[in-house]
């Protein structure tokens, strides 16, 4: 008897092991280059969930953000001096693309380190569409030393 339960528990068996099987070879066509499942979706992409790259370096503040299918007339950059602010808004109105119509929006903030400079902010726009955004730190004030005289005053002199 006890050589007919391993024959029964393959048996069980077979039903998952088929199916872990199959599992196996759509996974491979599924992830194979040029299927639809792992093509590039150039038209998911929003500058909101791409990674932004930020960074303080010894002479400036910079953001760096992803804006491809943005041209530079559907970007504006400004600054907000009351709230120590960079802004980046991009927009385009609905339009066609390979796959139906489309419109985007994002507002992104960036509150910048004491001691930069937003009147010296500048933006670049590359060819593969990246915003680098770049403000400047403030140059250090020199301290000029000033003489103070010391005024000898009498009792007399004292209100």
């Amino acid at each position: 008897m006890s050589r007919h339960v391993p024959i029964l528990f393959r048996d069980f068996l077979r039903p998952f092991r088929q199916m872990e099987n199959e599992m196996r070879v759509l996974e491979t066509e599924l992830m194979r280059p040029g299927s639809f499942f792992n093509r590039p979706r150039y038209f998911l992409k929003y500058p909101e969930l791409e990674q932004t790259s930020v960074a303080q370096l010894k002479d400036k503040f910079q953001v760096k953000l992803d804006v491809e299918g943005f041209k530079p007339a559907e970007l504006k950059v400004k600054t907000l001096t009351d709230q120590n602010t960079i802004e980046i808004e991009g927009k385009h109105e609905e339009r066609e693309d390979d796959h139906g119509l489309i419109s985007r929006q994002f507002v992104r903030r960036f509150v910048l380190p004491k001691g930069h400079d937003l009147k010296g902010v500048v933006s670049t726009l590359s060819e593969d569409g990246i915003l680098t955004i770049t403000a400047p730190k403030k140059p250090l004030e020199v301290a000029e030393e000033k003489v103070i005289p010391v005024e000898h005053i009498t009792e007399g002199d004292q209100k």
